[in-house]
């Protein structure tokens, strides 16, 4: 029979999942739920999409310049959620180690901050 040996590391293989895909995040929002999770959302932010655009046509008939947006078309900012996250506090913790981290090892390359 073989000794189990005791070792110093392991090996952890990282799979993506079939959902796996990156965004883009331009913020946070978040809070705690009432099962004591930290619960984070994350979004990208951009100017508003109008509904739809009234454009002047020339004598051919072509598009030559926009006048102006539909009327009830949205205003100002667009933040859109693009997923959430419920962690424990170890999780977040360990993430907030490893955001810090990277913070330090982008500064050192960059000599920026």
């Amino acid at each position: 029979m073989a000794k189990n040996k005791k070792t110093n590391s392991v090996i952890i293989h990282n799979i993506k999942n079939s959902l796996y895909r990156q965004v883009h995040v331009d913020g946070a929002h978040g809070g705690i739920t009432p099962n004591g999770f930290i619960n984070v959302n994350f979004f990208s932010q951009r100017g508003v999409i109008p509904k739809g655009t009234e454009f002047e046509l020339n004598e051919e008939g072509q598009i030559t310049k926009a006048i102006k947006d539909i009327d009830d078309s949205k205003q100002g900012i667009v933040r859109e959620f693009e997923f959430g996250a419920y962690m424990d506090i170890n999780t977040c913790i360990s993430i907030k180690e490893f955001l810090e981290r990277k913070i330090e090892e982008y500064k050192s390359i960059t000599k920026t901050i």
